[in-house]
């Protein structure tokens, strides 16, 4: 039941960590680097305490703090695709397509980590077209004759592919007993990574000055909320397979598309809700046939 509990309570976090950007129109590159940050600042406190509280004991191989670097780089790269896709079609929108990532973890879990639930390929296949059909239902234009851009969609479910194999990533990191260090190695490669790709494209980091300052706390913001999103994911890891785990995650879905309806206002709520309560009741079918 706590396990359960867990994956609920990281569903949340993984949607409330996009939030900022929505709010925030700096461009992605500089987002991520805060982003990052806050993630980096959040990590290296809680590893601290985790430490001096003798909670934490683990020394990590040389092959875990690889697998590590390797899943905060794909992160960054995911996170940084999901981001554009957010300002190319609206949280609502993207998060359903990112939300493909449930059967590609399973697919990734089922195939190397020989988690055989009831789940089998039949019933994740199923999950897929459903999570489209969702997708499709609710990619509604904010306006009359307004197109959807399709690079969103693109950027979005590419996201999906690599925010599946950070979670692979990160399973298989719990499953050798890493759970209070893996985050501290995690934000280290994501940030160095941001930070390098914001030097290649200006030649200097003086462009993040010029950010404001409650941007920055924004973004920082994010990059702790996520802090929280892996914490609990791998604690969840603990007591479920990842199959089960990417099946409740999959809720996160439900409450971006909450947020961005009701806060942001991506979506005529009053004009289309009959396509919207669809949309939302296909999501839930999507994650139940998955049992």
């Amino acid at each position: 039941m706590i396990g359960y509990l867990l994956a609920f309570i990281t569903s949340l976090f993984f949607s409330l960590y996009v939030i900022p950007k929505k709010i925030i129109k700096e461009k992605t590159i500089y987002y991520t680097s805060f982003l990052t940050f806050g993630f980096l600042i959040t990590s290296t406190i809680f590893y601290t305490f985790f430490v001096r509280q003798g909670i934490n004991t683990e020394i990590p191989s040389f092959p875990i703090i690889l697998i590590l670097i390797v899943r905060g780089l794909l992160w960054y790269l995911s996170i940084s695709l999901y981001a554009i896709a957010i300002d190319k079609i609206g949280i609502s929108r993207a998060t359903q397509y990112q939300n493909l990532k449930t059967p590609f973890c399973i697919i990734l879990t089922l195939s190397f980590l020989n988690e055989f639930i009831t789940t089998n390929l039949v019933t994740i296949l199923c999950s897929t077209i459903l999570t489209f059909t969702s997708a499709i239902l609710l990619t509604i234009p904010k306006m009359p004759l307004q197109k959807i851009d399709k690079m969103g969609i693109f950027y979005a479910i590419l996201s999906a592919i690599l925010l599946a194999t950070t979670n692979f990533l990160q399973k298989l990191v719990t499953n050798e007993g890493i759970i209070y260090s893996q985050h501290i190695f995690t934000a280290i490669s994501s940030f160095l990574f941001a930070s390098l790709s914001t030097l290649l494209k200006d030649k200097n980091l003086k462009s993040l000055v010029s950010i404001s300052k409650q941007h920055k706390i924004l973004a920082m913001l994010g990059g702790c909320l996520f802090f929280f999103a892996s914490f609990f994911q791998a604690l969840a890891y603990q007591k479920l397979p990842a199959s089960i785990v990417s099946i409740i995650v999959q809720l996160s879905a439900i409450w971006s598309i909450l947020f961005g309806i009701t806060i942001f206002k991506e979506i005529d709520l009053k004009r289309h809700w009959k396509r919207i309560l669809c949309g939302i009741i296909i999501t839930l079918f999507s994650i139940l046939v998955l049992f």
